[in-house]
């Protein structure tokens, strides 16, 4: 620091230095508040996710600094991002490539064990997305359409329990003795892009994407917990055929 600069620092009121230093660090402390009054997880417990709770001292701050301060200034945002979800299944799937007459041409599995690091993060994001799946709830009662109207369908996972396709149903036939599901929109969305991608790219005339998923297990198994033996088996999901 030069003499000049020294002697601009010390024309300074002190009284302006100390309301300074109290505001950078009323600044500070409302900023480590907020990221330490996140919660933390989601863990994995005997009881299942569970997600930890911050420092009540922590949440006290938040709760005050938070509306008061943060919210005017644009600085809300926790730094806290999901990325530990032990509870999602593995997920990975493969496309069957096929011409004209149906004929298989190859078969691409991913995320590709040749690929580099990057490569096989956002394919394994892709086949995370592919495993996005929801319940349906089966309607209450017989539905009858308007004259003239076709009745309501559904796409849903239907056949074997480990070994399932996509198909279309009329709402009122929903199965009712077991639990149903199907992919989002977002999943069938992601499978007909890539699958015509791979098909503009590879030259195929179709593409059948197949899902394979297999459930998480829970820590109790390091204390002699035998799981079902059907939670250590793959979950097959064929989403069809996709045509460029």
């Amino acid at each position: 620091m030069s003499q000049s600069q020294s002697n601009q620092l010390a024309a300074v009121p002190r009284w302006i230095m100390i309301v300074g230093s109290v505001a950078i660090a009323g600044h500070l402390v409302a900023v480590l508040a907020m990221v330490l009054a996140a919660q933390s997880g989601p863990w994995f417990t005997p009881m299942g996710p569970s997600s930890a709770l911050p420092p009540p001292f922590a949440e006290s701050i938040n709760e005050v600094a938070s509306p008061n301060y943060l919210r005017w200034i644009k600085m809300t945002n926790d730094y806290h991002f999901a990325s530990n979800r032990p509870a999602l299944p593995a997920a990975i799937f493969e496309v069957r490539l096929k011409d004209q007459d149906g004929k298989e041409l190859a078969i691409l599995k991913f995320p590709d064990g040749k690929a580099n690091f990057w490569v096989r993060h956002r394919q394994s994001m892709l086949a995370r997305a592919l495993a996005d799946d929801q319940p349906v709830q089966p309607t209450q009662g017989e539905l009858i359409p308007a004259p003239g109207q076709q009745v309501h369908t559904v796409q849903i996972w239907d056949g074997e329990p480990q070994h399932q396709q996509l198909r279309t149903v009329p709402e009122h036939l929903i199965p009712r003795e077991r639990p149903v599901f199907r992919p989002s929109e977002w999943s069938l969305l992601l499978a007909k892009s890539y699958a015509r991608f791979l098909c503009r790219t590879h030259g195929a005339a179709s593409a059948e994407v197949i899902r394979h998923t297999r459930e998480s297990l829970s820590p109790m198994i390091w204390r002699g917990f035998n799981p079902p033996p059907e939670s250590t088996n793959d979950f097959v999901a064929h989403f069809g055929d996709f045509k460029p």
